[in-house]
């Protein structure tokens, strides 16, 4: 088993990732942490590249901006990309979801 610095909850949302001025499609969110996410994409990413990301998560009306994240793996899984910082509106809004998320999951788990 894995132990993880910050948990990662299973996450539903839609969303752009911009490398190099260009948009791509987030074809499937798959986990979201306070430190990253994995995702589905066409994009083809490599370990190193830097993106920004926009995601749109439903509770939100605007979407949440990650500026600077770093691909850490590509490959049949996904593409883990990691944050490296956000600014304050935008974390705030990330840790709510992640709140959301944690509860949502506590609730499920107590019922198996």
């Amino acid at each position: 088993m894995v132990v993880r610095q910050f948990p990662r909850f299973q996450a539903t949302f839609s969303g752009t990732l911009v490398h190099q001025g260009h948009l791509h499609q987030i074809d499937k969110a798959l986990d979201l942490s306070r430190r990253g996410c994995r995702l589905k994409s066409p994009f083809q990413a490599f370990a190193g590249m830097k993106v920004d990301l926009l995601l749109y998560i439903p509770e939100h009306k605007t979407p949440i901006l990650i500026q600077g994240a770093v691909i850490r793996w590509s490959g049949a899984h996904g593409i883990g990309i990691q944050f490296q910082s956000l600014a304050s509106p935008h974390r705030e809004r990330l840790d709510y979801t992640l709140q959301r998320l944690e509860t949502t999951t506590s609730s499920v788990t107590a019922y198996r």
